[in-house]
């Protein structure tokens, strides 16, 4: 049997999961989404996709989350992906490099037709997305940390396989194995083009990957191969010699819980979560002003800034993807919201202190991920702080409050919101269709 095969049969398989702590994160993870899709939805990117789909046109059997509306399945998947990750609010897997359900559950979303009779209830769905996150979290295992460092965007190359496994175990579809060939061959995305609006870009183009697969799969298409074939296969390919997809322990522990999901509260890149949390302790301690600091020297674990490509950033932008302007803004205490990553040239203050910035890589015997900042001032005093656990990362999670105030800022109606929240915590007990449909006109 080819592997390809093993791992198709061994997701039609899965029996539906009633393991409580395991639910109870994927209903995390859809909680996660819904506040960083909504967070985005009157963004002018976002507007444009849209506006790009009404002058498209189509037969509109999916739901546009947010906007009242409905679209068609690949549409949807594209805009729903663009939007959960436009903001760069989502969540974040440490094996995946990237951003799972951002892609996961676009795909799942927009490959529910509302025109059709069909039932689907929540607890199938939550199988699915945590089958999703499985393959990914597995695929990015087995190819990191040499495909993310090469400059592939793990969002991008691991989701569509990832998602066409979700769609199929969700609609008990009997292709799978011919899914996965058909999302593979069609898998890229490059880092270097962080700091633009492709990137969120590539969480919609991976869950729209998966819808456009099933629907050429549905319509007669063939792709009768192994997409893990150990000479020309994905693996192959995109990894290393020596890279190896492992299949061992299946359903034993579930990677959604183990590392587990990483939540943000912060609109820039989780690697620049470090430095942040560092940087922002270093500023309530001692309330820095710029012409007291000489020098700052950001020190990471080897490769731990690879996603962070911008240590001299010229706009507002790049920012969500630099050590450096993170760190800077943070010791000054000068806000990093949404608002904050426009498209206008860095202040000058911020610049001439990032010039005073410096990384450096120290890697230890535990091979524990972590970043410090360090500050020195022109007195020769210097102070510094370490962060190995970000907050929202597994280790130093956010509460069910601390989501919830997430998803209430999105939703901008208390009541609403809190419906919202007590349904996804309800979902696995939902007709999905109704829950969409509820929520189509309300969100």
């Amino acid at each position: 049997m080819t592997l390809s095969r093993q791992l198709a049969d061994l997701v039609m398989q899965t029996p539906e999961i009633d393991n409580k702590d395991v639910i109870n994160a994927a209903k995390r993870g859809v909680i996660d989404f819904f506040a960083a899709s909504l967070h985005a939805i009157n963004e002018k990117e976002t507007m444009k996709i849209k506006q790009w789909i009404i002058d498209e046109g189509g037969t509109p059997k999916a739901w546009l989350l947010g906007h009242k509306t409905k679209a068609t399945a690949a549409q949807a998947a594209l805009l729903n992906g663009f939007q959960a990750h436009l903001l760069d609010y989502d969540d974040v897997h440490a094996d995946v490099r990237g951003h799972p359900s951002a892609v996961i559950l676009s795909a799942l979303f927009a490959s529910i037709d509302l025109t059709s009779a069909d039932k689907i209830y929540g607890r199938r769905f939550l199988t699915a997305y945590v089958i999703g996150i499985e393959i990914m979290a597995r695929l990015g295992q087995a190819l990191n940390p040499s495909h993310y460092i090469r400059g592939w965007h793990s969002t991008a190359t691991l989701g569509g396989i990832a998602a066409v496994a979700a769609i199929c175990y969700l609609h008990r579809y009997d292709f799978l194995r011919q899914a996965f060939a058909l999302a593979a061959t069609q898998a890229a995305g490059l880092r270097v083009i962080f700091g633009t609006p492709i990137k969120p870009l590539h969480a919609g183009l991976a869950a729209q990957t998966a819808i456009r697969s099933i629907a050429l799969l549905q319509n007669g298409l063939t792709a009768d191969c192994d997409f893990l074939d150990p000479q020309k296969g994905f693996i192959a390919v995109y990894g290393e010699k020596g890279s190896e997809l492992l299949l061992d322990n299946w359903g034993s522990e579930w990677k959604i819980n183990n590392p587990g999901l990483w939540f943000k509260s912060y609109s820039y890149c989780s690697a620049a979560a470090y430095v942040a949390d560092a940087a922002n302790l270093l500023f309530k301690q001692h309330q820095f002003e710029l012409q007291q600091i000489e020098r700052i020297d950001l020190i990471f674990s080897p490769q731990g800034d690879s996603a962070l490509i911008y240590p001299r950033p010229k706009f507002n932008r790049q920012g969500r993807f630099s050590a450096e302007y993170i760190a800077v803004k943070s010791l000054l205490g000068e806000p990093l919201d949404f608002t904050v990553f426009d498209d206008e040239p860095v202040s000058p203050h911020i610049t001439a202190l990032i010039e005073k910035c410096k990384r450096s890589y120290y890697e230890e015997k535990q091979s524990q991920r972590f970043a410090a900042v360090k500050v020195r001032l022109k007195n020769d005093e210097f102070f510094q702080q370490r962060i190995e656990h970000p907050q929202g990362s597994p280790k130093n999670p956010y509460s069910d409050q601390a989501l919830y105030h997430k998803l209430a800022e999105a939703v901008k109606d208390e009541t609403l919101a809190h419906q919202l929240f007590e349904d996804i915590y309800d979902f696995p007990d939902h007709e999905i269709k109704t829950f969409i449909n509820k929520y189509l006109i309300r969100l």
